[in-house]
């Protein structure tokens, strides 16, 4: 193979890894099975989790601000832009940074309305207590579907 042709090989397969890397992926099995976009291949940003059978978490990872308090914050979540707002609350970052990400649990069957927007959906803007960002939804359908029959869904 000649040099340049070998070149341009690489540049392909190492852009489509990169494509590839950040898009919404699974990962466990069973009760810890969690749902979120990918980013470097870690979840990243917006996380969904099964906390027990029938029970998912949701987790927001912030800026690295500190939230002192526990009051309920507003998070809206608007998929190709139909909005939904409900409320989280300020926990530690793991890894004793000292900031804060944010968080709620509900039942199954009570976001499953919002899931099923996630998965079929192709944008989603999430405005939290640390601010706003965009997230593609390429690869939801599949993680999402995997996290409710994990999680007994």
């Amino acid at each position: 193979m000649r040099p340049r042709s070998l070149l341009l090989l690489l540049v392909l397969l190492l852009g489509t890894g990169g494509a590839r890397a950040q898009e919404w992926r699974a990962v466990g099995e069973g009760s810890g099975t969690k749902a979120g976009f990918a980013q470097r291949g870690k979840l990243a940003g917006l996380v969904f989790g099964c906390e027990e059978p029938g029970r998912v978490r949701l987790v927001l990872s912030g800026d690295g601000s500190r939230f002192l308090d526990e009051r309920p914050r507003t998070l809206v979540l608007s998929v190709d832009g139909l909005a939904e707002t409900t409320t989280v609350t300020a926990e530690p970052e793991p890894g004793g940074t000292g900031a804060s990400r944010f968080a709620r649990t509900d039942s199954l069957s009570a976001i499953e309305p919002l899931l099923g927007r996630l998965a079929k959906g192709r944008e989603v803007e999430v405005a939290g207590p640390s601010g706003s960002f965009r997230l593609p939804l390429k690869g939801s359908g599949a993680a999402l579907g995997r996290l409710r029959a994990g999680c007994g869904g």
